[in-house]
């Protein structure tokens, strides 16, 4: 037979942890990054000695150019490696942390802290497994115990089967959610509204790409990409144009011809009816 208490204790256990959480987020508090928190190499992993691979560059370079895109026009700043003070409950302290890419609302990136961060990627090392580990466990937990609303693991190589794997915090169960993509492999932020992030298909992956971004319906491409389209419609808007204008000379030029050939008609008729023949 189940006790009371029993029963009791999972929503116990769970008052505390949320009143635990409370307690964590008002100690971290925004104050200025150490000087020493921005010298170093992008993306390169100093407590581990491990470097990014040529996809990871190019997959932080490639959707963070299109996430800044979105940052823009929602008012928000983006942050690519650059330090944010998260809440280490083993040290029971702030410290300093690096998320791949985030995007916030905070308005001071010099002492912007975890609570303000709406969407944190990492993008995933898998050629150095402590490294995979920490990506994918510690900086997911990190990420957790702060509270970002949204966090997301992307494995950069294209050959490699795994992609996204979306995470949201349910704040009355204190803990992340994974959140399904669904058959068409596509993450709907919540957090960032008309933000959506779909999986390539296998065979359209690449180097730095795997993913696409839309914002309120539309893809958000690249600088190149947007250049590319940009140059194919107004090619497009040219020859529509051409066509249209080669096709009113045309109905100018059949008009005419019909005018003539009235004219020259009633010109005959006249010819005719002076010489006094008649047509019936």
């Amino acid at each position: 037979m189940t006790s009371t208490a029993t029963l009791a204790r999972p929503q116990t256990e769970l008052l505390q942890r949320r009143a635990a959480h409370q307690q964590m987020r008002a100690r971290l508090i925004e104050k200025p990054h150490p000087e020493d928190a921005t010298v170093g190499t992008p993306y390169y992993d100093e407590e581990l000695d491990v470097a990014q691979s040529l996809a990871h560059h190019k997959t932080v370079q490639k959707l963070g150019e299109l996430l800044d895109r979105v940052a823009a026009w929602e008012g928000l700043q983006s942050l690519g490696d650059n330090p944010v003070w998260y809440w280490d409950a083993d040290e029971d302290c702030q410290r300093i942390l690096y998320p791949d890419y985030a995007l916030t609302d905070a308005e001071n990136l010099g002492s912007v802290t975890a609570k303000s961060l709406l969407l944190a990627i990492e993008v995933v090392t898998t050629t150095h497994r402590r490294k995979e580990e920490k990506d994918t466990i510690k900086m997911r937990n990190w990420n957790e115990l702060n509270a970002v609303p949204e966090f997301l693991l992307l494995y950069p190589e294209p050959d490699d089967p795994r992609g996204l794997i979306a995470y949201r915090y349910n704040k009355d169960q204190v803990a992340y959610e994974n959140v399904p993509l669904g058959p068409r492999r596509r993450f709907v932020s919540q957090a960032i509204d008309g933000l959506v992030i779909e999986e390539l298909a296998p065979d359209a992956r690449s180097v730095g790409r795997k993913l696409r971004v839309f914002y309120r319906g539309e893809e958000v491409r690249d600088a190149d990409a947007a250049d590319r389209l940009a140059l194919q419609q107004s090619q497009a808007r040219e020859a529509a144009e051409h066509r249209a204008a080669a096709a009113e000379q045309r109905a100018r030029e059949e008009a005419q011809a019909r005018m003539a050939a009235e004219q020259q008609t009633q010109r005959a008729l006249a010819l005719l009816e002076k010489a006094g023949i008649k047509l019936d």
